[in-house]
């Protein structure tokens, strides 16, 4: 049987590509691949020339320049190719754009540091006429794309239950102990995109995360496990172990990615080979339908890394060539950069969330409006666990926050259940700014003398602990949180800032006035006007005696 794991690759493979970016992912990935396969790459750049030409010299590309503005300003690159970290990605899309001179643009994924950014990117080249791709490569290994082949011609049947399960500890790059997240949009983004590409698009998503004991940086996603609800019953599962127990502390290890599909008719397992040593062991397969005796395993050389690479290239080559819309094209990625960003929202609001609810461009998502999707959601309501509230409540919109100021509202709710709360207030924001250990409001709280322990105890002078019992169901928001939400939006917007930062917050926590958290930071010496003028100083040094910008 065929099983089409090679991808179709274009008539013309002359396209001039340009690079950005000469990590690990362009120098063992895609550079090897697009040689492998006959491709062009014509130019690079990185953020030092020294580490564009280490790249060119040993891929034989010619063109090296100085910076990316001047690889961008060539108007003979036809393709670019984006491999920088998500948080420097969308300048350098947009950057582009504006120039229109190349007709497709390859990113890297995640598209955006968060969904919102993902909306403005594909916006940007919709407006410009230039083609995206993204970079998805995982739909390009050899055995997912075996699978896509046996559901597509009936093998396997109507599916009943997935699965991907991954033991692997992957190698954090520097820059992502910035961002405020961690394995949901690096990891996660793969098996989600995957079961995107074998299923279509989910119902909606349960997400539990936990920290990962080895990653020493602030973080909430460092373990996590979801299920994929669709509406013809079918239950996809991940497990994304970034732990896998302690292998580098002296203890046996047992890494792997696993992926397995049960139908009706038959049944698929895949072994993934990135994972092991080396990274260039192939994948593999075996699979099985009713009435056979044993399961078919074939086999192949190629692997994930790095032939998949030639087929995320050569699908947005392919579609320059016929005009269409490339395979993984940006406005399809919005729905898997949607689910990551339903994960998250998941993950905190303990509650299946819809695709169709994480839309950019609102503070708040009232749930009132919108239908409960997912199983859990219909059987269930979640418990009114605060005395007096109502049923129409409001939960943040993650793309309106920075990823640190989302976080910090994360660790806010897991403070509220450390301590035995039923509630989320302004005394949990606090005490999750400083256990976020990072951002601006951090800071200034650190200058200022105060630290996780003091504060805590503050808190706890005020509204001490709760009864010692495991919550269910999504803690609420009390009414001065939410005030505290708005008032944070409003600092945001008068600073002219288009998310909303810690800084944000801690200097809501501070002009709402009535709240545990004002009187705590007031019992502790912090004013609104002083706090301020310490997050211009933080923010840049020589605005620290200005004004208020109005």
């Amino acid at each position: 049987m065929d099983l089409n794991i090679h991808p179709s690759l274009p008539r013309r493979k002359d396209f001039r590509i340009g690079i950005l970016g000469s990590g690990f992912i362009v120098n063992e990935c895609h550079l090897v691949a697009y040689r492998k396969a006959g491709f062009n790459p014509v130019a690079i750049a990185s953020r030092t020339r020294e580490n564009a030409t280490r790249a060119a010299q040993r891929h034989g590309i010619s063109n090296i320049y100085e910076n990316y503005d001047h690889l961008l300003d060539d108007p003979t690159i036809e393709v670019l190719d984006i491999a920088v970290p998500p948080n420097a990605q969308l300048a350098l899309i947009k950057a582009a754009c504006s120039r229109k001179i190349v007709k497709g643009i390859l990113a890297q994924k995640p598209l955006g540091v968060n969904y919102a950014e993902a909306v403005e990117a594909v916006s940007a080249c919709e407006s410009a006429g230039i083609a995206l791709a993204v970079n998805q490569n995982m739909r390009y290994d050899q055995s997912v794309r075996a699978a896509k082949t046996l559901l597509e011609n009936g093998t396997i049947g109507e599916p009943v239950f997935a699965t991907i399960e991954m033991r692997g500890i992957p190698h954090w790059m520097p820059w992502q102990k910035d961002l405020g997240w961690l394995t949901l949009r690096i990891m996660s983004i793969h098996h989600l995109d995957t079961f995107r590409y074998w299923f279509g698009d989910p119902e909606a998503i349960y997400c539990s995360v936990r920290t990962d004991p080895r990653t020493k940086f602030p973080h909430t996603d460092g373990i996590c496990t979801y299920i994929l609800e669709y509406k013809n019953g079918l239950r996809c599962v991940s497990i994304d172990d970034t732990w896998t127990g302690p292998d580098k502390e002296d203890c046996p290890s047992d890494i792997y990615i696993r992926w397995r599909i049960e139908g009706l008719n038959g049944l698929a397992i895949g072994d993934i080979g990135w994972c092991k040593d080396p990274y260039t062991t192939p994948s593999t397969i075996r699979y099985a339908s009713k009435g056979q005796k044993h399961f078919e395993a074939p086999v192949w050389s190629e692997s994930w890394f790095p032939d998949a690479f030639v087929g995320t290239m050569a699908q947005l080559l392919i579609a320059l060539e016929d005009r269409t819309e490339p395979a993984i094209n940006g406005k399809d990625n919005l729905k898997t950069m949607a689910l990551v960003e339903a994960a998250y929202l998941s993950s905190v609001q303990f509650r299946s969330v819809g695709l169709c609810e994480i839309k950019p461009g609102f503070l708040f998502a009232d749930e009132t409006k919108k239908e409960k999707l997912g199983f859990w959601n219909r059987f269930f309501s979640a418990p009114n666990l605060m005395s007096g509230t109502t049923s129409r409540r409001s939960v943040p919109d993650p793309n309106k926050f920075s990823p640190r100021a989302f976080q910090a509202l994360a660790l806010a709710t897991k403070e509220a259940t450390d301590l035995g709360h039923t509630f989320v207030g302004t005394e949990h924001v606090l005490l999750g700014l400083i256990a976020l250990g990072q951002g601006v409001a951090f800071n200034i709280l650190v200058k200022t003398g105060l630290d996780a322990e003091r504060l805590r105890a503050e808190v706890l002078k005020h509204v001490g602990a709760g009864p010692d019992q495991k919550l269910v169901g999504r803690i609420p928001y009390t009414p001065r949180m939410k005030k505290v939400l708005e008032l944070a939006s409003r600092e945001a917007g008068e600073l002219k800032h288009i998310r909303i930062g810690t800084e944000h917050l801690l200097l809501a926590l501070i002009r709402e006035g009535g709240g545990v958290a004002a009187r705590v930071l007031s019992n502790l010496g912090m004013t609104l006007d002083q706090t301020r003028k310490n997050v211009l100083a933080e923010l840049d040094p020589n605005l620290g005696e200005q004004s208020r910008p109005t």
